[in-house]
């Protein structure tokens, strides 16, 4: 899931910031981001929504925190 998440956040947020946004919320789960499983998804969205929203606005971040929660049961994010 990891990998997953870096992929998706990175285009919109850059390596560094989508890196460190991670590891700061998985702590904050605890829970290694390495071990994230599908099921701890939904919680990590509604965790990182407000911080998204600096960076995508309100709009933005609903969004991506939909598409985060959603991504254990879908193929490929938009």
């Amino acid at each position: 899931m990891h990998e997953q998440l870096m992929q998706y956040l990175t285009p919109m947020l850059g390596q560094a910031t989508a890196s460190n946004m991670l590891k700061h919320y998985c702590v904050r789960m605890k829970v290694s981001p390495d071990e994230l499983k599908a099921g701890d998804l939904p919680d990590l969205a509604s965790s990182m929504r407000p911080m998204l929203a600096v960076w995508l606005g309100s709009a933005g971040a609903a969004r991506v925190a939909d598409e985060i929660a959603d991504l254990g049961r879908r193929t490929n994010l938009r």
